[in-house]
């Protein structure tokens, strides 16, 4: 998460005395960029950490300035806008499933078109998905991972069988594919500019989301404009900018001084003292991102399950909701958020706080003083996450010492099972579908199961696998459901490999005279502003 600087500005503002606050004044109180036009009126004015301008979807693999673009310009078959749990209809007006689960054909809505005025149709689908699956494909990026994230070997081809309607073929039935058709990297791109540009697409992209790119300043700003054709109509605002800010003092001051509209970047301790500024309201999400703290299974003692239930028991949730996230979070269940299907209210018994009990587990494993190394990261909310964890461990009775790593150097010990033994780990709902918390992370094969807990070695993984297979075989969405909620239990009571540490959200700060804008996207890293529209 970005944003870690703690700044509190007063109740009522204006840009100068802002500056003013800030220890500078005159110009120097100024903003350091300056926009093409005034936020307010025809124009919304968005917050974006950073801008690369490329927004090549198939080497999409994270946060930052590329899904805010994306999700702004472009539209796959499928939508979850993160207030209904099931898929709706996108540039797909419906779908029909085949009897064995395994081929999906989707109708393509009549009429519609790219930014560029091609026509959307069945051939125009196949071709954005036949560039994820034919490696030949000269418009192919490198390190392409879209098909990874769609399904993987699981996905055997795509057919058009008529004009209007696209097929996908799959080996086994899986059921969350209908929600990774909504990832920002299955977006459909118009075959004409992929055609012309080839690899250089995401230089030149062209979709059919509700708003098309106007004009690209690498490290500066978005221009976006209304689409009339989108799928839905035309969005009331008629022009949205999307302009690198990238530290908090500067979006604060951009949102006081009328600058800035809209932006998730605040961080959580800003929270109180923007809400009671009268032009600016925040708007809470879901608690759809989770942190959860790994556990190698495979080293010792934290190959036995009686350690792992201690720490599991030993970690203070509710200190690390107000002392890490400043009250702005919430004590997990497990794996599953309340926000998404699969969660229970029975699985708030795996996040109960008993140091006594958890002490006790330890002494009868003899793991009484056992020196553990935690990893995290050293940005955003980790470093205040990482002391209130270590504190609670070291209080039943374990030695936690934790190493404070750039992003990378995470990222390589994360990944090397020798290299870690507890280490941090985040999940955010790029699709508020249940599968989404399990088959990247916790299927043997996958780098989650097989490196970062080791769990794969447990010889309680085949039934996970099992359940999780079964699972993403079921077509009915309730009985779906209610087998992740199956799942989670099984994992904390027969497995334990990770435990759910806080669930918690990106704040969003809105300028009141905007109203609309969908927070919990925005509250997950995902950036709908279609609905939104100026008051008055």
């Amino acid at each position: 998460m970005t944003g870690t600087t703690d700044f509190n500005p007063p109740m009522a503002i204006s840009r100068r005395n802002f500056g003013q606050l800030l220890g500078v004044s005159g110009a120097m109180a100024m903003l350091p960029w300056k926009l093409e036009a005034q936020a307010g009126g025809d124009t919304l004015v968005f917050a974006l950490p950073g801008l690369v301008g490329n927004f090549e979807p198939h080497t999409w693999v994270g946060f930052g300035d590329t899904v805010h673009v994306m999700d702004t310009v472009a539209r796959g078959l499928t939508h979850m806008d993160f207030s209904d749990p099931l898929p709706q209809p996108a540039i797909a007006e419906g779908w029909t499933v085949s009897e064995d689960g395994r081929v999906y054909d989707f109708a393509i809505r009549p009429g519609l078109t790219f930014h560029d005025g091609a026509a959307i149709d069945a051939a125009a689908v196949l071709r954005t998905f036949q560039r994820m699956f034919d490696e030949s494909d000269p418009t192919r990026p490198e390190l392409s991972f879209a098909l990874d994230n769609l399904g993987g070997p699981n996905v055997l081809g795509f057919e058009t069988p008529d004009e209007m309607t696209f097929r996908i073929n799959l080996a086994a039935p899986d059921a969350a594919i209908l929600g990774r058709l909504s990832r920002p990297d299955m977006v459909i791109i118009s075959p004409t500019a992929l055609e012309e540009h080839g690899q250089e697409i995401g230089l030149n992209f062209a979709s059919c989301g509700p708003y098309r790119i106007a004009s690209v300043t690498p490290n500066e700003r978005v221009v976006m404009e209304a689409f009339d054709n989108f799928y839905k109509g035309t969005p009331t605002v008629p022009r949205i900018v999307m302009q690198v800010i990238p530290e908090a003092v500067a979006q604060m001051t951009a949102l006081a001084g009328g600058d800035l509209n809209v932006t998730n970047l605040i961080p959580h301790s800003n929270v109180d003292r923007l809400e009671a500024m009268e032009q600016i309201r925040i708007e809470q999400s879901a608690a759809f991102i989770s942190a959860m703290l790994a556990m190698n299974c495979g080293v010792a003692p934290l190959d036995d399950i009686r350690v792992r239930r201690a720490i599991n028991l030993g970690i203070d949730r509710e200190a690390i909701v107000q002392e890490a996230f400043f009250g702005k979070a919430e004590v997990p269940g497990y794996i599953t958020p309340a926000a998404e299907q699969g969660y229970a209210p029975d699985h708030q018994r795996h996040s109960d706080y008993d140091p006594d009990a958890a002490r006790a587990l330890l002494e009868e494993a003899g793991a009484i003083g056992a020196e553990l190394s935690l990893i995290s990261e050293n940005s955003g909310f980790w470093p205040r996450l990482g002391q209130v964890v270590e504190r609670s461990l070291n209080g039943i009775g374990l030695n936690v010492t934790t190493e404070y790593l750039d992003g990378g150097t995470f990222n390589g010990r994360l990944f090397d099972p020798e290299a870690h033994e507890l280490a941090f780990l985040q999940r955010s709902a790029f699709f508020p579908d249940p599968d989404g918390r399990f088959s990247p992370l916790f299927m043997t094969g996958t780098a989650g199961a097989d490196s970062i807990t080791a769990q794969s070695g447990l010889p309680e993984q085949a039934r996970l696998d099992e359940l999780i297979t079964a699972a993403n075989a079921e077509g009915d969405p309730e009985a779906r459901g209610q087998l992740y909620v199956e799942i989670n239990d099984y994992m904390a009571d027969e497995m334990m490999p990770v435990a759910a540490v806080v669930n918690t959200f990106l704040p969003v700060a809105v300028t009141t005279n905007v109203l609309g804008v969908n927070a919990n996207a925005l509250g997950t890293y995902r950036t709908f502003l279609e609905g939104s529209e100026f008051t008055g």
